[in-house]
């Protein structure tokens, strides 16, 4: 294609040559030039005719004046005729003709006025003359003839006349005035004879014949016969070397066809073979569309066999020697899954070369070989020294094409094509349609990773289901024991508050209430598993956060264990809640601890990473954003794929009985998610584990800190009505509101506070009610006692149960929430907060 595209311009420019050749090389018109060659004689004939018929009507002989008009009417056509030919030239030779042609044509106009004048003055000159004559030859015949001096005047006049016209000199014109003069001065004769005519026609003779012999004088010495002389001597020079030019020009036309038709056979001969070339590029097209077609409606346990096939049809059908196509690990060293076709006779690719191949096609640094997107080395002798000719020669290949795999810049891989025998020079064509065989390699391909990416979202999907339903149950399970630790601790404070401090009953209360606490906080891991704890999220920096809990670990875990810290960053920064994101780090640290058997080095690794586009991971999917990434890593015996799809259900665990409780790991997921994050685990039997943490990098705008506690509050005989379905709650409450200063109203039903509380909705001050309550919910109150009194406070209990949605919260009237078990300082301090001042 490429040397008929050379072809083309050099017959183009042949026929651009020889159209201007064909034009160059015509004759003069004949026609035109007979037509010239007439107009020249016409003009040369009626100039002379034209001399010849005034000197004839001087002399008297012409009767009209018609041979006059037809010279000069044949000296004008004659001169149209020759501007005709003035307006077919239209180079240098025409314009000197044309130039010429207009002093021919001045000269004619000239000779036309000259005649106009010629004709007047002639006819008056020849009728005084015929007059003259004619009274003269009257007076001198027998009847009439003149007498005495009459006619011897008339004599004289006579031959004086005759003097002067025949040579009208100014002696001659004297001779006649005088002769008229002494005419004019005879007395009238007696026999009546009237000289006075004669005398002016005599003195009109005298006085036009200058003018008329003047005239002639012109006209015969007009130079439009010199001017046509030279019109006719350039025209026939221009036309001599006109024809002498045309047969120049007539025998570079015959070689210009010569050449012009060398070219067209070369150019026949080169579109048959580019013929036969597009027949094989359309049966190559056929090809690739018909293997697309099949990989449409191939079944995805076959994608690989089908890969193979398309490969072996490809290079069969393209005249290669070898085809493979390889997919490179995600850390981009060595193979991860190969596929491969050879001629018969030509070995197939080893593993080494497949790695060389792979490195060099995903790692092409020299110029030059860049081809519609792909690689293309036509000889790879011709390359220079270096790491690709190494790879390829050792690889026994001449001639590489390689098309790399991927999308969006990201190279998944490469489909290769190579020459063991000889050298080939692939056109952009075929390159093009290998890359279109790549796509459509890189479509199976994606077909099958997506495939397996939706059994694995649809298997966390299922993991994920199960976790939610553990974690409502776990909530459940929170709120009961909450109700039940409510009492514990709050009539264990109540004991405290009134036992001597040195007594052996304070003691063992206090022992009591410790062991509730640390309740509250098995509690409270299950409540955060399930995501149902209280958020107060605010700015954490990590790693003052971070150097906290390796002081921690260091000293709860035995000293056989180092942990190492490296930090990308002092300022990362995540909205969190500290103390959750602490327990998470010591969760993970713990128990790769416990996997390494209580000895090595846990890698504590702090990173920033962005991801463009939402990524999947092993517990879930990461949006597109900035992170903070905390891995932490041990050389453990690892975790089986079956395992690690429930390390962070609630109560499960792998470890001894008594060495693990089963909700470290829930607790971590349920704060990971809590923050929004995403969790990734990566581990192999035998080869360790690293447990990831990807949190949302905090915005440097968002400024959240806590708010300072006020000192404890206290009541002022303000009356709270109190309602709990817990009967021993319902006394607690109103021991712990008399010990604040407050006057309680307790009930243990909803419908039993609503009734006492529409009996007189202004005796009291707030109402504080738990959510889950039978027959009416504390939410449920809320919304009737607000129909009743809008303006009094209510605030909402939970022993676990998450509070309804904040715009259904501020509906019903919902100003405050508190979390059970309840301390005194919670109760005192949300309801000073809520309460209607003092008037």
């Amino acid at each position: 294609m490429k040397r008929i595209g050379r072809t083309a311009p050099v017959v183009a420019a042949l026929l651009v040559a020889l159209t201007w050749l064909l034009v160059r090389s015509a004759s003069p018109d004949p026609v035109l030039h007979e037509r010239t060659l007439d107009a020249l004689r016409m003009l040369s004939l009626n100039n002379a005719a034209l001399h010849r018929d005034v000197l004839r009507a001087r002399a008297g002989l012409l009767r009209n004046y018609d041979p006059l008009v037809r010279s000069v009417d044949g000296l004008r056509g004659a001169v149209i005729d020759l501007q005709t030919l003035g307006t077919a030239l239209d180079d240098s030779a025409g314009v000197a003709i044309n130039r010429q042609l207009e002093r021919l044509t001045a000269a004619v106009d000239e000779q036309e006025a000259l005649v106009d004048a010629f004709k007047s003055s002639n006819a008056l000159l020849q009728n005084s003359l015929s007059y003259l004559n004619h009274a003269a030859h009257q007076l001198d015949a027998p009847p009439r003839r003149a007498e005495g001096e009459t006619s011897r005047a008339t004599g004289m006049l006579a031959n004086a006349m005759l003097r002067f016209t025949g040579e009208p000199t100014p002696e001659a014109a004297a001779d006649v005035t005088a002769a008229l003069g002494r005419l004019a001065d005879l007395p009238p004769s007696a026999g009546g004879t009237d000289v006075q005519p004669l005398v002016t026609h005599g003195r009109l003779i005298v006085a036009t014949l200058p003018d008329v012999d003047g005239i002639i004088t012109r006209l015969l010495s007009s130079p439009t016969g010199e001017r046509a002389q030279a019109l006719q001597d350039l025209y026939l020079d221009t036309h001599g070397r006109a024809a002498a030019r045309a047969t120049t020009f007539r025998l570079l036309l015959y070689l210009a066809a010569v050449v012009l038709a060398a070219c067209l056979g070369h150019l026949f001969f080169r579109l048959r073979i580019n013929a036969r070339t597009l027949r094989e590029r359309l049966a190559f097209e056929n090809l690739i569309t018909e293997t697309s077609t099949r990989f449409i409606n191939l079944p995805l346990d076959r994608t690989a066999q089908g890969i193979d096939d398309a490969l072996a049809r490809l290079a069969d059908g393209a005249g290669l020697d070898r085809a493979y196509l390889l997919l490179g690990v995600e850390t981009g060293m060595g193979v991860e899954a190969a596929h491969g076709w050879s001629r018969q006779g030509i070995a197939a690719l080893s593993a080494d070369c497949r790695d060389m191949l792979l490195a060099t096609g995903l790692r092409w640094q020299l110029p030059g070989h860049d081809r519609q997107g792909c690689i293309h080395v036509p000889s790879v002798a011709a390359l220079p020294a270096g790491r690709e000719r190494a790879a390829l020669v050792a690889c026994d290949i001449r001639s590489w094409t390689c098309v790399p795999l991927g999308r969006t810049g990201n190279r998944i891989g490469l489909l290769g094509f190579d020459m063991t025998r000889r050298e080939r020079q692939m056109a952009d064509d075929d390159i093009a349609l290998l890359r279109m065989a790549g796509e459509m390699f890189v479509s199976a391909i994606e077909r099958e990773q997506g495939a397996a990416r939706r059994a694995a979202l649809e298997m966390q999907l299922r993991q994920a289901q199960r976790l939610e339903a553990l974690g409502t149950l776990a909530g459940g399970i929170a709120h009961n024991f909450n109700n039940i630790l409510s009492a514990i601790l709050g009539y264990a404070e109540m004991a405290l508050a009134h036992l001597p401090r040195d007594s052996r009953t304070f003691g063992h209360v206090r022992e009591a209430h410790r062991a509730g606490e640390r309740a509250r906080d098995v509690v409270n891991q299950i409540l955060t598993f399930s995501r149902r704890a209280e958020r107060r999220h605010q700015r954490v920096p990590l790693k003052p956060m971070l150097d906290d809990a390796i002081a921690l670990l260091r000293a709860s875990l035995p000293a056989t264990i180092e942990i190492h810290l490296r930090a990308a960053s002092a300022d990362a920064t995540v909205i969190g809640d500290e103390a959750q994101l602490q327990q998470v780090v010591i969760n993970l640290c713990t128990n790769a601890a416990h996997a390494m058997d209580g000895r090595g080095i846990v890698p504590l690794e702090l990173d920033s990473i962005t991801f463009d586009e939402a990524a999947d991971l092993s517990h879930g999917t990461a949006a597109r954003g900035r992170y903070w990434r905390l891995q932490v890593r041990d050389s453990g015996h690892g975790i089986d794929p079956a395992t690690i799809e429930r390390i962070f259900e609630p109560f499960f665990t792998t470890k001894a009985v008594g060495l693990g409780t089963g909700l470290g790991l829930a607790s971590v997921h349920g704060i990971v998610a809590d923050h929004g994050g995403v969790l990734n685990v990566r581990s192999r039997p035998g080869a360790g584990s690293t447990f990831e943490v990807y949190i949302a990098a905090a915005d440097p705008g968002d400024r959240r800190n806590d708010e300072a506690e006020p000192p404890l509050p206290r009541g002022h005989g303000e009356t709270i009505l109190l309602v709990d379905d817990e009967q021993p709650l319902v006394a607690l409450g109103e021991e712990m509101l008399a010990e604040l200063g407050y006057e309680p109203v307790g009930f243990d039903s909803g419908s039993a506070a609503l009734a006492a509380f529409g009996t007189d909705p202004q005796r009291f001050d707030l109402v504080i009610a738990d959510e889950v309550m039978p027959a009416m919910t504390g939410s449920e109150l809320a919304l009737a006692v607000h129909r009743l009194r809008p303006d009094i406070p209510f605030i909402l209990m939970s022993g676990g149960v998450m509070p309804a949605e904040a715009d259904q919260t501020h509906m019903v009237g919902i100003c405050a929430f508190l979390k059970k078990p309840l301390a005194s300082s919670d109760i005192a301090r949300a309801v000073a907060r809520h309460l209607p001042p003092r008037a």
